[in-house]
C-alpha cells in the first residue's frame, strides 16, 4: 500500500506542491490552519461583489513564467489580463509619476545630472544578469555610491527604512536587484481575483484523489500520526512556525533556520464611495519617513470598480518588526493613526462621509531579510522524509505568487526524487 504525503500549509506554495504531486498519482493530504485556503494570497468577498479581493495587494508580471505555465495547465490562461497602471511617489508633500523614463526626466526634485544618472543606473540593474557581485555588498552602500547621496536620501533610503527598519543597512544588493529586474510597466491580474487560481488548484487536487483539511492546525509533527501514515512531509510556513512544528531537529540545522529573519506586514483596506488618488495612480510609494505606512495602493485605479459593486478599494501597507505595537491594535485604532497621513496625501477627501468601512490584515512573516552572502536553506532537511519550503527559499527573487508556484513545483520534484 502506497504511503501518503502530508503538506502542512494551504497557501499557494503548498497547494502547488500538492497539485503537482497528485498529478503524479501520489496520495496527498493538505492541512491548513485557517478556514480558507490561500495564505497571503487569500481573499475576501463583500456582499454584491462579483470578484474576490486579496487581503494583501497582488498583481503579476508578464515574465511570471511559473504562473503562466500553471494557468495554461489548469485551462485558466484566458483568465489573466494585463494593463499599464500608473506608479508614482509621494515626495516632499506631492505626488509625482515615477514609472517611465519620461516620468523620471520630468521629476522636478532632481537635477538633470541626477535624472540621467538615475535612469542609467536603473537600466543597468534592469538589464544586468544576476551575478555574485550582487551578493557581496549591501543595497544601501551600492545605491548611495552609484545613484548618488542625494538621490539615495530622497528616494531609496526612505523606502528601505520603511520596509526593513533598523535592518535596512543590512539588506543585500541582490534583493534590490531582483526587485528592479522584475518590475515592468505592464501588470497583470486574474478575472475574479487570485481566488480563481486557489479554488482551481483545490478542485484539481481533490479530483486527483488528494484531500484538503481546512481549520486544521498541525502544532507538532507527531500529531500527524493520528491523521495517517505519512512517508513524506512538506511544511510550507515561516521559519518560526517550522521550528515550532518540527522538534528534535539537528542542532546545526536548527541554528541555520533560526538565523532566517523577516519583518511582518500590516495592511488596512479601505472601502470608499469615491476615488482617492484622483490623478489615477495605482501604486503610490511613500518616501516621507514620518508616515507610518510605505505604500498606498488604489486597487480600483487598476481594476474597474464595477466588479466590486462600485466600491473604490484602497490598501495602506506597511512593514514592521514582529514586536511592533501596531500588531496589537484594532482596525479602528490603526485607521485613526493612519488618517492624518491620508489627509496629507489628499486634503480634499471627505473621510467622514466617503469611507464605507475598513478591514485590517496582518502577518508576522511577510518579507524575508536577505543579508549579503546569503545562501538559502535546502528544501530537504536532515530529517528523513521531512521537507521545508518558505519565502526564504526563493532567493534572490522577492516573494509573490509566481515564485510560490515555482517553489511548490520544485518541492514536489524533490519529494518525487526520493521515491
Amino acid at each position: 500500500m502506497e504511503k501518503k504525503i502530508a503538506v502542512i500549509g494551504g497557501g499557494v506554495c503548498g497547494l502547488s506542491a500538492a497539485y503537482f504531486l497528485t498529478k503524479k498519482g501520489k496520495k496527498v493530504f493538505v492541512f491548513e490552519k485557517e478556514e480558507k485556503l490561500g495564505g497571503l494570497a487569500g481573499g475576501i468577498k463583500k456582499e454584491k461583489w462579483d470578484w474576490t479581493l486579496e487581503k494583501y495587494y497582488h498583481h503579476f508580471f508578464p515574465s511570471d513564467k511559473a504562473l503562466l505555465d500553471l494557468l495554461k495547465d489548469l485551462n485558466l490562461k484566458e483568465e489573466i489580463f494585463f494593463k499599464n497602471p500608473k506608479t508614482s511617489v509621494f515626495c516632499e508633500g506631492k505626488i509625482y509619476p515615477f514609472d517611465t523614463a519620461g516620468a523620471i526626466l520630468s521629476f522636478p526634485l532632481l537635477s538633470w545630472q541626477e535624472k540621467i544618472k538615475t535612469g542609467l543606473v536603473t537600466s543597468f540593474l534592469k538589464y544586468s544578469p544576476f551575478g555574485k557581485g550582487w551578493q557581496k555588498t549591501t543595497a544601501c552602500w551600492w545605491l548611495k555610491k552609484y545613484y548618488g547621496e542625494r538621490v539615495y536620501r530622497l528616494i531609496w533610503e526612505p523606502l528601505l527604512k520603511a520596509k526593513f527598519g533598523e535592518m535596512a543597512q543590512s539588506v543585500s544588493l541582490a534583493w534590490f536587484w531582483a526587485r528592479i529586474k522584475k518590475r515592468s510597466k505592464k501588470l497583470g491580474y486574474l478575472k475574479g481575483g487570485s481566488a480563481v487560481l486557489i479554488e482551481k488548484l483545490a478542485e484539481e487536487i481533490r479530483k486527483n484523489g488528494g484531500r484538503i483539511f481546512c481549520g486544521t492546525e498541525i502544532k507538532k509533527l507527531k500529531e500527524l500520526k493520528t491523521k495517517g501514515d505519512f512517508a513524506k512531509i512538506l511544511v510550507c510556513s515561516s521559519p518560526q512556525t517550522f521550528l515550532k512544528i518540527a522538534s528534535n531537529l539537528p542542532q546545526k540545522y536548527q541554528e541555520e533556520i533560526e538565523r532566517l529573519k523577516s519583518v511582518g506586514a500590516l495592511v488596512l483596506l479601505l472601502r470608499l464611495k469615491k476615488q482617492f488618488l484622483k490623478e489615477g495612480t495605482y501604486w503610490l510609494n511613500i518616501t516621507d519617513s514620518s508616515f507610518p505606512f510605505v505604500a498606498v495602493v488604489e486597487h480600483t485605479n487598476f481594476i474597474d470598480p464595477k466588479y466590486y459593486n462600485g466600491d473604490h478599494l484602497l490598501y495602506l501597507g506597511g512593514y514592521y518588526p514582529q514586536n511592533h505595537p501596531f500588531f496589537k491594535l484594532s482596525s479602528k485604532e490603526i485607521y485613526e493613526k493612519f488618517l492624518p497621513f491620508l489627509k496629507r496625501i489628499n486634503p480634499n477627501f471627505d473621510f467622514s462621509s466617503e469611507v464605507i468601512d475598513f478591514s485590517l490584515f496582518s502577518d508576522w512573516y511577510a518579507q524575508p531579510i536577505i543579508p549579503p552572502e546569503y545562501s538559502p536553506p535546502l528544501l530537504k532537511t536532515p530529517v528523513r522524509g521531512l521537507f521545508f519550503a518558505s519565502m526564504h527559499h526563493i532567493y534572490p527573487w522577492d516573494r509573490g505568487i509566481n515564485y510560490a508556484i515555482e517553489l511548490g513545483k520544485y518541492a514536489a520534484y524533490e519529494i518525487l526524487k526520493e521515491e
